[in-house]
């Protein structure tokens, strides 16, 4: 009995025994190894990028109407150029690059005979024509103003009346302060149902993988597409129901407005939902393990949420980033939230963000279940 007892492995040999075992299984998925790796390099890269970067932005862009033409307008113009990038234009371009390219935050409007009545020692009203949806950078161009508004007076004499006096239209909208909150929450909004869905999905279809419910789907009578969209179709009612209820909690909790139109605010959580959901198929498809669906639906969401502007305004973050975000839905998902909520807009503004996430899903779903055959053909 004595010696049974002393051939019985230890505790503590089977604890070093099952350590070892599952270190060389850990080992042996080299590709489950480079992705966790990767993924943390790739995000720490974006956000650092996007964050330290945008730390020193280039001097913003300001269109300016110059309705005066005369001396004291031109000496405004160029001091506002030492801060900024001053383009003098009609109304109607600068205002289309305010209100439909979002270049820049404002435009100035100089009234005629603002250079007589300056002269005078009268102050000239200028209009500020503003996009509020983009907060911070508006914020920033209303301290540069005031930077102007006292180089501008110290050029005539110090206890100068102000020269100007500002009147401040909303160009985008009817509000001319959205809260920041109405920022925040679509942003949040987005990353947690790209969280839910992308990842959901890539481990709900490794599952189905492992426990050969994929293979008998692949041999049904009924075309795989078909079955697989009918799976696919309950995670994107899901992540739908998911961001409408987190939209309307921040309006219960918050007092956020979701803009004026219901259509559009449904149809962008379905189109993100959709667009989500298929994502999580495509990496499904390129991950080779279940464990690999983790890091790797962690490394795409979270990029893709520092380049789509869903923790910061997109417009804080370098040109080249912003041009890169616009390459990815999540990014066009924030566009529509901003143009619905924050500007106002209603279901015709919020078309093109619609149909990109439904392109790019689209074409997520289509390689992704052609991944999938291949992966299922060559077993």
């Amino acid at each position: 009995m004595r010696g049974a007892e002393r051939g019985a492995p230890s505790a503590r040999d089977a604890m070093l025994a099952i350590f070892l075992k599952d270190l060389r299984q850990l080992l042996g998925d080299r590709s489950a190894l480079i992705l966790t790796l990767i993924a943390p390099l790739l995000l720490i890269t974006v956000i650092t990028q996007a964050r330290y970067r945008s730390a020193h932005p280039p001097l913003p862009l300001v269109p300016v109407v110059n309705l005066d033409g005369g001396p004291a307008a031109s000496a405004f113009v160029e001091i506002l150029g030492q801060h900024a990038t001053v383009v003098e234009m009609d109304r109607t371009a600068a205002e289309h690059q305010v209100r439909d390219l979002h270049r820049a935050p404002a435009m100035l409007v100089f009234p005629a005979e603002m250079s007589r009545r300056y002269l005078q020692g009268r102050p000239s009203e200028v209009t500020l024509l503003t996009d509020p949806a983009q907060a911070a950078a508006l914020n920033d161009l209303r301290a540069l103003l005031l930077v102007m508004d006292r180089e501008a007076a110290e050029l005539a004499d110090p206890l100068h009346e102000a020269p100007f006096v500002y009147r401040e239209q909303n160009l985008t909208g009817t509000r001319l302060s959205p809260k920041a909150l109405e920022q925040n929450v679509p942003g949040f909004t987005v990353m947690f149902v790209l969280l839910a869905a992308v990842f959901g999905t890539a481990a709900a279809m490794h599952d189905e993988l492992g426990g050969g419910t994929m293979t008998r789907l692949l041999v049904a009578p009924v075309p795989f597409p078909w079955l697989a969209l009918g799976k696919l179709g309950v995670r994107v009612l899901v992540g739908s129901v998911q961001a409408l209820t987190l939209l309307w909690w921040g309006r219960l909790l918050f007092g956020i407005s979701l803009g004026s139109s219901t259509a559009a605010l449904i149809g962008l959580s379905a189109a993100l939902a959709f667009a989500a959901t298929a994502l999580g198929l495509l990496i499904a498809a390129v991950a080779r393990t279940r464990e690999q669906t983790l890091p790797l639906s962690l490394a795409t969401t979270l990029s893709l949420a520092a380049l789509g502007g869903l923790w910061w305004p997109i417009s804080l973050v370098p040109d080249w980033l912003q041009r890169l975000g616009q390459c990815f839905f999540p990014t066009w998902a924030m566009y529509g939230m901003t143009d619905l909520i924050l500007r106002d807009r209603g279901l015709a503004a919020t078309a093109t963000p619609i149909a990109i996430m439904l392109a790019q899903g689209a074409l997520c779903l289509v390689v992704g279940l052609w991944l999938l055959r291949r992966r299922q053909a060559a077993r």
